[in-house]
């Protein structure tokens, strides 16, 4: 194969927790010298870009972190509108190379990368403070990705910073075994699915890895990697440079710890060495290291955690030690430190913890000039941009201070100052802003329409639809039980002194008020005994009577009789204030009659009842002999229709009987048996479910 033409488009960078991490093994790729007797590695750099020529096209690659453990590389390759994402440049590289050549071709991504090229490799490996490196224990590869020394002969002169990795199983499954020595202790960390799942504390490598129980084949040096002999060349190189404190007027010797510790972390302009001047000529032992460090650096400066590591070795390498008595790492309380430089710093120690645990200290000392602006701020920002938000809440100390301090400290504009000043004038300061006044006009008076909505839930005057609302108001269609002249004038007899007629018409216009001849789908026995009685006794006349005047005679007849079953006849309907049915001379409208109670004589039979049968009677005379038994079923269904009237009236009568006869101790259920449960596609008309049956 033909050398590969590579450019590094971009160099990337190196990321602390990725590079010097728990699984910075996968970031360190082996670099194989042919004349050395060593490995050297260079970084694989978040971001890196390369630019390969495979077969007359150019491919993309860039190094990611993974989207799925923010922990591990991966690799983008692009070519064109073919891209692709892989855990591997090789990977990367083929897949997107077979897709568009359609070949089974296979390159090696060190070549696509340019890892293979010296030049490239230079680059990567510039500006580096510190290269891991691997050793050999048995079966296992300790990987070291941190180095720290001291003169502790049970340590191998390894000291705080000192950081190695190992990869054994942990229930049943890999998972990576970090060794660390901070604070002057010695720590075991299992990670396992990119989290800590246990933790080992020690005093020494052999007691921290016997504690744990794993790999007890091997010392705790070994697994450490402090016995193997790269290791100690390296920490022999490690000379840590200390001092006392009263030595700190020696630059010379101050500077070399500055070297070591300090100056790859660090601003090179920074005037490290002020803070030893100030502290050698204060009397007091004791500092706060965080106010100190602030005076070096700008105010905008953020530390991290490198940095302030190497601030902690360079101060203890000079003598001083920690003595704060809470504790101030991430998950602390307190971001304070106090450190001293007295020969006895045990005892200043124990002196602070018992004032500290005695309530005379404290971890976050109360500062309330900053509360105030803090909680001012934090107030601001939860209100709108409104005369009744930020303005109002600003206005409470906008006349207090300057414009110059206001705009400081809570970042707000001129025109937002002197807009709240003009609040505090006229509204008061924090008080809500004077509304004006809303005047509500009503065409009608509340009487008015109470009687208009009183009248339209009557059961006689109107029926609620089950399943049909009005677009705009949400409501249930009511459809009307009669004409709206004939509704008014029955509205105008009850109400006299109500709205007028153009009122009354224009509130029906486009409402959820409406007149339908055909209630059949609101129930089904009036769709069956009545409309559809009338609609078959319809197309009997239109089928089966030849005579046209006959015809038109009895089509007439029939509407008449459909009106007056539907309207007239409930109106001779009888029943005292008390809900007891009243005689009436008609049998055909006496409900006493129908319910057995009335011992009275019945002489007569009103002329809209007697045309019924008279009807009947009529439209046989035209029909053939086949018909009649037919016709006699529906003369039977339109009495049933009758009486379901009357037993509505009754029922509706007996409903606001029982209303006006509650106390104060009673109580009125309803079971709405018309309640809308399914959504309105989902519902099907009266008409439709009873013709299941």
């Amino acid at each position: 194969m033909s050398q590969t033409y590579v450019i590094l488009v971009e160099l990337g960078s190196l990321i602390e927790n990725l590079h010097y991490g728990p699984y910075s093994r996968y970031w360190w790729e082996i670099l194989s010298i042919p004349d050395a007797n060593t490995q050297l590695r260079f970084p694989i750099r978040a971001g890196q870009k390369t630019n390969a020529c495979l077969n007359g096209r150019d491919f993309y690659i860039i190094v990611q972190i993974s989207s799925s453990n923010q922990m591990l590389p991966e690799y983008f390759c692009q070519s064109g509108e073919f891209w692709v994402i892989e855990t591997s440049a090789t990977k990367a590289v083929s897949e997107v190379y077979q897709n568009i050549f359609q070949k089974k071709t296979r390159y090696s991504g060190s070549i696509v990368m340019g890892w293979d090229k010296k030049n490239i490799i230079d680059v990567l490996s510039s500006n580096i403070d510190f290269c891991p490196f691997s050793c050999k224990l048995g079966d296992y590869e300790i990987f070291i990705y941190g180095l720290g020394s001291s003169t502790r002969s049970d340590w191998n002169q390894a000291g705080n910073g000192y950081k190695s990795s190992i990869i054994h199983t942990y229930k049943k499954r890999a998972a990576i075994f970090v060794s660390e020595i901070k604070d002057d202790k010695c720590y075991i960390y299992i990670y396992q699915d990119f989290k800590i799942q246990k933790t080992f504390v020690g005093t020494t490598p052999d007691d921290v890895w016997k504690n744990s129980g794993y790999i007890q084949k091997f010392s705790g040096k070994e697994l450490f990697g402090l016995e193997d002999q790269i290791t100690l060349q390296k920490l022999n190189k490690l000379r840590i440079p200390q001092c006392a404190p009263h030595e700190w007027n020696n630059f010379k010797l101050m500077k070399k710890l500055y070297e070591y510790h300090l100056q790859r972390q660090t601003f090179a302009k920074i005037e490290w060495y002020k803070l030893f001047v100030r502290w050698d000529q204060n009397e007091c032992n004791v500092i706060e290291l965080n106010s100190e460090l602030k005076l070096l650096y700008p105010p905008e400066h953020q530390f991290s955690d490198r940095e302030l590591g190497a601030w902690l070795s360079m101060l203890r390498a000079a003598g001083c030690s920690d003595i704060t008595p809470w504790s101030h790492d991430k998950s602390g309380k307190s971001e304070y430190q106090l450190w001293t430089k007295s020969r006895n710093p045990i005892q200043e120690k124990q002196i602070f913890t018992t004032l500290y645990k005695m309530g005379f200290l404290s971890s976050n000392p109360s500062n309330s000039t900053e509360t105030f602006w803090s909680c001012f701020r934090q107030a601001l920002d939860d209100n709108k941009k409104t005369r009744d938000g930020k303005r109002r809440i600003l206005s409470i100390i906008a006349n207090d201070f300057t414009y110059e301090e206001l705009e400081h400290n809570l970042g707000v504009a001129s025109y937002t100052v002197l807009e709240s000043r003009r609040h505090a004038v006229l509204n008061g300061f924090g008080a809500p802003p004077i509304e004006k006044p809303k005047f509500h006009r009503l065409k009608f008076k509340i009487e008015q329409v109470d009687q208009f909505d009183r009248f339209f839930t009557r059961k006689d005057i109107v029926n609620m639809s089950s399943y049909r609302t009005h677009s705009k108001s949400g409501l249930p269609i009511m459809y009307l039980q009669d004409h709206k002249q004939a509704l008014w004038e029955k509205f105008s007899e009850e109400y006299p002194n109500g709205m007028r007629r153009t009122a009354f018409m224009t509130r029906l216009q486009g409402s959820r008020f409406v007149y339908q001849d055909n209630l059949g789908g609101l129930c089904s026995e009036c769709n069956e005994c009545g409309y559809e009685s009338f609609a078959s006794i319809n197309t009997i006349i239109d089928t089966h009577v030849e005579d046209e005047f006959s015809k038109e005679e009895l089509t007439q007849k029939l509407n008449s009789l459909r009106r007056y079953m539907r309207r007239e006849y409930i109106k001779d309907l009888k029943i005292t204030s008390s809900g007891t049915p009243a005689h009436k001379s008609c049998i055909c409208h006496c409900l006493s009659h129908s319910f057995g109670i009335c011992n009275l004589q019945h002489f007569e039979i009103c002329n809209g009842c007697v045309e019924l049968f008279h009807f009947f009677d009529l439209i046989k005379n035209h029909v053939d002999g086949e018909l009649h038994e037919l016709l006699d079923d529906y003369l039977k269904k339109l009495i049933s229709w009758l009486g379901h009237h009357a037993r509505k009236f009754y029922l509706n009568t007996h409903v606001q009987v029982n209303l006006d006869e509650l106390d104060e101790d009673g109580a009125v259920i309803i079971v709405d048996y018309k309640m809308r449960i399914l959504p309105h596609t989902a519902r099907e008309t009266k008409s439709q479910f009873f013709g299941k049956r």
